[in-house]
């Protein structure tokens, strides 16, 4: 009786630290950026399979928004998308493909966007 006690409550500790650990990974996966098929999926407003320059124009980062920014754009991303696009646009086609588009994140690395600042 003793041995199955102790099974018991030796099982309900483990069940205890790994639930915090699972909750812990939900939230891992909530704050990773958006899958890149879906963001040029979602850009791709005629489904022609490939985004064009006034297509691109509505990028705006791989990176959730945080509540209540939804609509707006991170600083420097409109003075830096028309190099991204020319990096991305490796066929010189004037069209990114998904596998082009595939790329971005790289790209975006290569030639951050700088926030300007501000005098004061």
């Amino acid at each position: 009786m003793d041995r199955i006690m102790s099974a018991a409550i030796v099982t309900a500790l483990v069940l205890a630290v790994s639930a915090p650990a699972g909750a812990a990974d939900e939230k891992k996966k909530k704050k990773q950026a958006p899958d890149r098929s879906a963001v040029f999926t979602k850009l791709d407003a005629n489904g022609d399979k490939k985004l064009s320059k006034e297509e691109f124009a509505k990028f705006t980062g791989l990176a959730e928004k945080k509540p209540g920014k939804e609509g707006k754009e991170p600083k420097g991303y409109a003075s830096h998308r028309d190099e991204w696009f020319k990096n991305l646009d490796t066929n010189n086609d004037g069209f990114l493909s998904v596998e082009e588009f595939s790329k971005v994140k790289e790209v975006m690395a290569a030639n951050p966007a700088k926030k300007k600042k501000t005098d004061k």
